[in-house]
């Protein structure tokens, strides 16, 4: 490996307006980012502006974009069509929003049940995080129970009870058959900790056993079915959790946030492996780059927010002042109008696979232990031999390897978080394709030199 090449350095050496901002902005933001998602060392690209695919930085670096906001830009930057609902949303209504309820609530539900014929109803948040926060605590007063199970490594959102062993170390994780559950942020109560159950990812056997003996005070399950966008099931694995909560009388909710409409079509990974969850929780791409999300499920689940059927001391508590806000609704609609039509989900996923294929040829031809691993259109690249099955196997690749690709990659004008699962979009092209792989050839060749 050429010691001359640095490719941090290289980084560096295009985006100093965008170091000149961070050393500005931690003046009066911690770390100077709003989470820490959007930081990575030495500091992140400041983006200036962006268009379809593309994104330009303070510098005036232009990037094919493969964040896309990490995954609710499917219609990529601005889309017109998006662009001119929202338009027409707020000159029609003559304000952005009102509070009170508004028909686009009632027409985007009516929408997902028709795409989920599983869930009898929605209700709206307005991100990912707090779907599943409002998912669990309606399972949970439903079946009367505070205890709940989710998987080693899966990400349901930033709140307490679900970091719950989102990144553990191995030394603290326990025994991959059963394992522990290690805080994910520091601040956790013990009280937090001791109602969480972590279960492994596709291991049918352990699953069952853990949960089987935890039956009698867990109320749900909440898993990602495609685990991170990018860890495939096993089929089987589904099915026997779907199974074993039926029989164990558990709410199984599917965290479809991040899988939603990015698998074979329409739907999510319900849809395409043929698994009907209890509950799912949606966000992301239904808000057509909005804050928004959604959790919907069986009627008599739904129904304990109901404040027509239920009192109020026996209902679940679900509010928010920007629930299915009319603007974001009508982009989240403009979004599915475009994903609706026949000829968007075959170029989609050609693109992604066309990307992914790339990858794993120039890997194999350069003598890379890495493969691009995922499903449709989210995708993530590991520097390893063996198989990605659960987040044990993703936690023991090769992470230095990975980032020298990314900031090589970078400074070549790809522009993705680094170690973070990669995303497509409509807007994608085939020259963006082959740019994207002349620029991982070159990165690769010098990474071997």
């Amino acid at each position: 490996m050429a010691a001359s090449w640095d490719p941090v350095e290289e980084y560096k050496a295009k985006t100093r307006k965008s170091a000149e901002r961070f050393e500005e902005a931690q003046k009066s933001l911690p770390g100077g980012v709003t989470g820490n998602v959007k930081f990575y060392s030495p500091y992140p690209i400041y983006a200036k502006k962006a268009k379809g695919s593309h994104l330009w930085d303070l510098d005036g670096n232009e990037y094919i974009d493969y964040m896309l906001c990490f995954g609710p830009l499917i219609a990529g930057h601005a889309h017109p069509k998006v662009v001119q609902a929202v338009k027409k949303q707020i000159d029609s209504d003559g304000s952005q929003t009102f509070g009170a309820p508004h028909e686009l609530e009632m027409r985007m539900a009516e929408r997902l049940e028709k795409i989920f014929p599983f869930a009898d109803l929605f209700r709206f948040t307005n991100s990912g995080l707090e779907a599943t926060l409002h998912a669990l605590r309606v399972a949970k007063g439903y079946k009367k129970k505070v205890r709940i199970a989710k998987f080693e490594g899966a990400y349901h959102g930033s709140y307490d009870e679900v970091l719950v062993s989102l990144t553990p170390s191995l030394d603290a994780a326990g025994p991959e058959s059963a394992p522990k559950s290690v805080s994910g942020s520091y601040g956790t109560a013990e009280s937090v900790m001791s109602n969480v159950q972590v279960l492994t990812y596709n291991d049918i056997s352990d699953a069952e056993k853990v949960l089987k003996a935890h039956k009698d005070d867990l109320a749900a399950v909440i898993m990602e079915p495609v685990q991170r966008g990018f860890v495939v099931p096993d089929i089987e694995f589904l099915k026997a959790i779907r199974e074993i909560t039926s029989d164990l009388d558990m709410v199984l909710i599917f965290d479809e946030v991040m899988s939603g409409f990015r698998m074979e079509g329409m739907g999510g990974a319900c849809t395409t492996y043929g698994v009907e969850p209890d509950m799912i929780c949606l966000g992301k791409i239904i808000g057509g780059g909005f804050p928004c999300g959604a959790f919907g499920g069986k009627r008599e689940i739904m129904d304990m927010v109901n404040p027509v059927t239920r009192p109020k001391n026996e209902r679940v508590f679900h509010g928010g002042t920007f629930n299915g806000h009319p603007t974001v609704l009508a982009a989240g609609m403009a979004t599915l109008d475009i994903l609706e039509q026949p000829e968007t989900y075959p170029k989609l996923n050609k693109t992604s696979d066309q990307l992914r294929d790339g990858f794993n040829d120039l890997f194999g031809r350069l003598g890379f232990d890495a493969h691009a691993v995922g499903p449709y259109s989210t995708f993530n690249i590991v520097f390893t031999k063996g198989k990605i099955a659960d987040y044990r196997d993703a936690a023991q690749c090769d992470s230095k390897t990975r980032l020298r690709f990314d900031f090589g990659m970078m400074a070549r004008g790809i522009h993705y978080h680094p170690d973070k699962p990669l995303y497509t979009c409509t807007e994608h092209s085939d020259k963006d394709v082959v740019r994207t792989l002349s620029a991982a050839e070159e990165v690769l060749k010098k990474m071997k030199s």
